[in-house]
């Protein structure tokens, strides 16, 4: 790489969009420029629901990126969720040559991978990716990266991460009017299994829990590649209204209670170090000046309870139960909630741990946070595919991904385990 690549990633969430602007080089990621987490609005679970509205926040995060960083953002990486997020693994197989001593080249492992994406699904879904897990030469199987070897019968594992067409056209559609082109949209959360996992993790079999505000998304990871992926349409928003009912207050003074509380419980290492004391909200112009810290509590646990029991029967659903020895890691603004950590692990029964962004220098001080984990993924997926080969964009702006073979391993070469 004669010279450095900027590369820009924007986290769409139900609560805040936020855009990370990184300098790309052969051996690192330096963010110059974030923009914090600006409120997001016309987006609901993931989904576009006011196209206007939510051009102005994103053109909100992204001026404010831009000017930290003093350059123009002209493409970007774009994280996508929502319930219409759905997976399968598939198969693919091809035939490389008619004698032992041919080698298999590049094309052939395009080719293997595209024969794996001609899955069958209705015309309202589009891939978001295709992710190849193992590869099979003449039937030996655990191969990770075929190319070189010499067989005649090349056969690989993907798994297929798809979505609607219709949410997916609406947030590109959302970006293109900021005039910023979308190299590729990534799922958020292999965007956050970027961030935040460790290679040791992903080869164990891990889950990753992303908790936004309106969704959880989920992904496994299992031998080194994902094999399940999911959102859920709860989230962090869902305690916040809770606390508005419990204490009849304000959304924005329910959400100020909540971040205080977790805040203080961060900070004392501890959920339970002062359950039986009052919480003074006597500045949130309440009924009452103070809350018994129990109470809130409660009210809070009763949604996470809820939120780990529906992951845990998606684990259960998937087949993964007792497959994931590395456990659970969360990340997303709902990490941060009082109580998260110890709720995941009575509720999953497997070892807890937050997960903060790491694999990036600069300004990491603004993005050291859970909830920042899906920008700074973004980028960093879009560093991998930019170390190894040309970037790849959307030929329509519509999710189908050039059919150009050099591309197509460029790609596949990010996304090996």
């Amino acid at each position: 790489m004669s010279r450095e690549k900027i590369i820009t990633g924007i986290d769409i969430g139900s609560t805040k969009i936020s855009t990370v602007i990184a300098s790309v080089s052969d051996n690192k990621v330096s963010v110059i420029g974030v923009s914090g987490n600006v409120p997001s609005k016309g987006i609901n679970k993931g989904n576009v629901v006011d196209i206007d509205s939510a051009v102005e926040a994103i053109s909100q995060s992204v001026e404010k990126a831009e000017r930290m960083a003093g350059i123009s953002v002209s493409n970007a990486f774009v994280t996508i969720n929502g319930s219409h997020i759905e997976t399968l693994n598939s198969h693919g197989v091809v035939a490389v040559a008619p004698n032992e001593n041919a080698d298999i080249t590049r094309e052939d492992v395009a080719r293997v991978i595209e024969a794996a994406q001609a899955v069958s699904l209705p015309s309202t879904r589009e891939i978001i990716h295709v992710i190849p897990r193992d590869f099979v030469v003449n039937s030996q199987e655990g191969i990770k990266d075929p190319v070189g070897m010499s067989g005649v019968r090349l056969e690989v594992e993907t798994n297929v991460i798809h979505g609607s067409a219709t949410a997916m056209r609406n947030i590109i559609k959302c970006v293109n009017k900021i005039a910023v082109d979308v190299d590729e949209l990534v799922y958020s959360g292999l965007a956050s299994a970027e961030a935040v996992l460790t290679d040791t993790e992903k080869e164990l079999g891990t889950l990753l829990v992303d908790i936004g505000g309106g969704t959880t998304s989920i992904i496994a990871f299992l031998d080194g590649s994902p094999v399940h992926s999911v959102v859920l349409p709860i989230g962090g928003k869902l305690i916040t209204s809770d606390l508005a009912i419990g204490l009849r207050s304000r959304l924005e003074d329910a959400e100020r209670i909540k971040i205080r509380l977790s805040n203080e419980a961060l900070l004392s290492k501890t959920d339970t170090h002062s359950e039986s004391e009052d919480f003074d909200v006597s500045e949130f112009d309440l009924d009452v000046e103070r809350v018994p810290r129990l109470i809130l509590y409660k009210i809070i646990n009763a949604r996470l309870e809820e939120i780990f029991r529906l992951i845990s029967l998606e684990v259960t659903k998937s087949g993964l139960n007792g497959k994931l020895p590395a456990g659970v890691v969360i990340t997303g603004g709902g990490a941060s909630t009082a109580g998260a950590e110890k709720s995941a692990k009575v509720n999953l029964k497997m070892p807890v741990r937050i997960g903060l962004p790491k694999g990036v220098t600069g300004l990491i001080d603004e993005i050291k946070g859970p909830d920042s984990s899906a920008g700074v993924g973004a980028v960093l997926y879009g560093a991998k595919l930019y170390r190894g080969s040309n970037l790849l964009s959307f030929e329509d702006k519509s999710g189908n991904i050039g059919k150009n073979i050099s591309k197509i391993f460029g790609k596949l070469k990010s996304l090996l385990p």
